[in-house]
């Protein structure tokens, strides 16, 4: 009876012991935001209309544990730069279709977010911050130049490279762009 009171009692202590050990592997942090606004617009005809905005925003920060403290109980976690997809829809009528959508995959500044919008002249894009602006907008094949004028936005998919006022580049990349 001894033996087995012994038997039952590591078996028990290994499988919490077992589960215990089992974590995430997926250390990462990953999120999803979505935002829908509806705005009334007026146009050159002095006619209103309702136009919606569909907003989805996943960001995703790859996390590795630092190559220098391999096989240390503690090892530091190294973020690498977080990974940005935002999907913009927009409706101009009473439809359950969208009229214009894209997609924008970059990688995320440090010290500002991206706002996208999505106008019938091409996207605009801006930032949170007020004193950083885009200042130069450039395809990476073509090297053609675009800026957030009316006549010279970005109306394609592609790679772009963005330079803002205080130096710093983005690599965005447009998919999805579409206009029903």
């Amino acid at each position: 009876m001894k033996i087995f009171k012994l038997t039952v009692f590591t078996l028990i202590l290994t499988a919490t012991t077992a589960f215990t050990q089992i974590g995430n592997p997926n250390i990462s942090d990953n999120w999803t935001l979505s935002e829908f606004t509806e705005t009334l617009v007026e146009n050159n005809n002095n006619e209103t209309f309702l136009v919606k905005e569909l907003e989805i925003t996943k960001e995703y920060t790859p996390v590795i544990l630092d190559p220098k403290d391999k096989y240390k109980l503690n090892q530091d976690i190294i973020y690498l730069p977080t990974q940005v997809t935002k999907s913009l829809k927009l409706d101009y009528d009473k439809d359950k279709q969208y009229e214009k959508e894209a997609e924008f995959f970059y990688k995320k500044p440090d010290n500002f977010n991206l706002d996208f919008t999505l106008t019938k002249s091409g996207v605009i894009i801006k930032t949170d911050k007020k004193d950083v602006n885009v200042s130069k907008i450039w395809n990476k094949s073509t090297k053609l130049m675009f800026s957030n004028k009316r006549n010279n936005r970005i109306k394609q998919e592609g790679n772009y490279i963005i330079e803002f006022t205080n130096n710093e580049k983005v690599d965005i990349t447009i998919t999805n762009y579409e206009i029903f």
